[in-house]
This record gives C-alpha cells, sequence and structure tokens, in this order.
C-alpha cells in the first residue's frame, strides 16, 4: 500500500507524498497496488490537499499534493490545516456528551429547561432531538452567509424566532441553527466560551495538535491552506477568517488529516468521553452504514470557499481515510475517499 512519507517542505509547488511513487505498482510485489493508483490518478485529474489511509490499524499513506498557497508557491503537506467545515458538529455532539458524562445535563433535557426566555413552540424540543436534526428548526439563522456578524445572544434570538418547519420529533432535517443552539448550551452549561471548552474537553484530551476555529493565534505559527476556485471572502484563508455565532458549533472547524485521524482513534478508544460516554454518543448520535457486514461511519464537512474534508472510518477492522482539500469545486473528494475505502478494505 506504499509507505508513510512525513515531513518536507512547506515551500515550492511539489507534492510532499509517500515514496511507493507514481506508478500504482508496490515496489515489494511488482503488482498494481490499487490505492497508489487511484490517488496517482486522482492527483493527475486535479486533486489538491491531503490524505491519510490506514488499514489494519496502520498508516500506510499519508501524503499531500498540489498547493496551499498560489502565490506564495507554498506547498500542501500532510500538516496543512484545512477548513473541515461541518465536522465541526461531531466536535460539539461530543461537547455535549461530555457535559452528560459530567452529569451537568442530559440529553433529553429541553432547551426551556436549560435556556432563558424560550418560546412555547421550542420548550419542549430535546438535546437529543436538536443532536438528531429532529428539533424541526431551520437549516440556516444567518442572512449574509457564514461570516455575518453575530453574537450568542443575537444568534439565539434568531433561531428561537423561526417558524418551525415540523413539529419537533415527529421529522428530520438538516439544521445548522440546531447545532448552533447546541453551542450556546455548552456555553450556558459549562460556563466556559464554547471554544475554551471544546479546546479543554475534546480537543486537549484527544492529543490535538493543529485543530482549532477560526482567526486563532495557533494558525500564525502553523500552516493553513489557502481555499481557491470558489467563493472568496477576505483571502480565503481560515488563519484570518472571523468565527461568528452565525457559524459556532455548526461550522468552523480548522484542522489536519493527521490530527482527524487522532481524533477519531482517541474518541473510539473512550479517551475522549470514556467508555459510557462514547457509548451514548455512539448510540445516540452517531449513524453506520452496512459494507459487506461492516460498519462504516462518514464524517464530511464543506464550504463555498474552496475547502472540503472527509473521513471515512471502519473501526472493526483498523481501516480509515481522511482527506482534505483546499479545491473542493475541481474535484469530488467525497466519491475519491470511498473508492480508496473500499479498495483498502478489499486489498
Amino acid at each position: 500500500m506504499g509507505t508513510t512519507s512525513t515531513g518536507g517542505s512547506e515551500s515550492g509547488t511539489g507534492t510532499e507524498s509517500s515514496e511507493s511513487g507514481d506508478s500504482g505498482e508496490s515496489s515489494e510485489s511488482g503488482q498494481v497496488d490499487p490505492v497508489r493508483a487511484l490517488i496517482d490518478d486522482a492527483v493527475g485529474s486535479g486533486f489538491e490537499g491531503a490524505i491519510l489511509v490506514r488499514v489494519g490499524g496502520e498508516v500506510v499513506v499519508l501524503e499531500a499534493h498540489g498547493v496551499a498557497e498560489r502565490g506564495a508557491q507554498r506547498a500542501n503537506t500532510p500538516s496543512t490545516a484545512f477548513d473541515f467545515g461541518s465536522i465541526m458538529k461531531d466536535f460539539t455532539a461530543a461537547a455535549v456528551f461530555a457535559l452528560q458524562a459530567d452529569g451537568a445535563l442530559s440529553t433529553a433535557d429541553t432547551v426551556g429547561a436549560l435556556l432563558p426566555d424560550v418560546p412555547p413552540d421550542k420548550a419542549d424540543i430535546t438535546v437529543l432531538q436538536l443532536l438528531q436534526h429532529r428539533a424541526g428548526l431551520g437549516e440556516y439563522h444567518d442572512t449574509q452567509g457564514d461570516f455575518e456578524p453575530m453574537d450568542r445572544a443575537q444568534a439565539r434570538e434568531a433561531i428561537l424566532g423561526q417558524s418551525l418547519r415540523f413539529e419537533p420529533g415527529s421529522a428530520e432535517a438538516y439544521s445548522n441553527a440546531g447545532f448552533t443552539l447546541l453551542a450556546d448550551i455548552v456555553e450556558t452549561t459549562s460556563g466556559q466560551s464554547f471554544a475554551a471548552y471544546v479546546h479543554d474537553t475534546v480537543i486537549g484530551p484527544a492529543g490535538l495538535q493543529a485543530t482549532g476555529f477560526f482567526g486563532e493565534a495557533r494558525w500564525q505559527s502553523h500552516p493553513t491552506a489557502v481555499g481557491y476556485d470558489a467563493s472568496v471572502f477576505q483571502d480565503n484563508d481560515p488563519a484570518s477568517w472571523p468565527y461568528t455565532w452565525a457559524l459556532v458549533g455548526n461550522g468552523g472547524l480548522v484542522t489536519t488529516v493527521e490530527d482527524l485521524d487522532r481524533w477519531l482513534e482517541a474518541l473510539w478508544a473512550g479517551g475522549i468521553l470514556g467508555e459510557e460516554g462514547f457509548e451514548a454518543y455512539r448510540a445516540d448520535y452517531l449513524r453506520a452504514a452496512d459494507v459487506d457486514g461492516e460498519e462504516v461511519f462518514v464524517y464530511a464537512g464543506g464550504g463555498d470557499f474552496g475547502f472540503a474534508g472527509v473521513a471515512i472510518d471502519v473501526p472493526s477492522v483498523g481501516g480509515r481515510v481522511v482527506v482534505g482539500t483546499n479545491t473542493a469545486d475541481n474535484f469530488d473528494i467525497e466519491s475519491f475517499a470511498q473508492a480508496v475505502a473500499l479498495a483498502a478494505l478489499e486489498g
């Protein structure tokens, strides 16, 4: 499957990749390696970003392709940080289950019991319904996009002022607004800012080294990619983007393929929520697809500014593919990740 490559230069337009080369052949057997062939074909078709592949619990591919910043001719590397968008929701959910594990709240609690001045039509919405997109809230609560200036009070007012799409619990519809309300609940219940609580209870315990939110000081010393070939906001660099309550809890996660791998390793090992906390997270939040009798979990996020990320996880066999890109409009990374995951499992 190729060998893992780490390190390398942050500058130039070249590629940092595994040492198995671009031929799609295994250096040991001379036979075509399907994972290597898929990656090489993807690069030839325009993939730019980073990829990590685990097989049998071992990292067999860790590489990057393309350019993180075109003007500076700075290459993507395996440690380049990308905006992974809605994968933030998985971290928000973990923060909620951490509070439940500590006895600070229950997923059966209602919004009316946890927040002040909740209107009657939303007072009985439960935390679990918010987590499962069954609360009836709108998809968005902003009117100007991800970077609309908005504080927590304004976000709460906008969300709770919406008309419900359906009676809570009676249907399901994807809701960014619901996860921002969960972030409000985390902040209100914990007494910490949402970002601080996530850093203290999720990011820190998972041992993540390059994970955070838009505009954090850490990005002044850690390389982030610039988004290309999509909409533009400022310089399209998450290092300088504002993090407002239009986005808090539902997006705005900046991380690397290496850190997302660490996150999933720690999550499934109980290192973040403990055994009971993780079992509640798995039962009430995670969803699995059955592929040839194996449970497969997919985590995905994207946005309007060139970024997308996906992780495909098969914990029962130690298989995982994590991909991040800064040219999302040019290449379908979800289909690519699915093909690599299937090839890796079959191999």
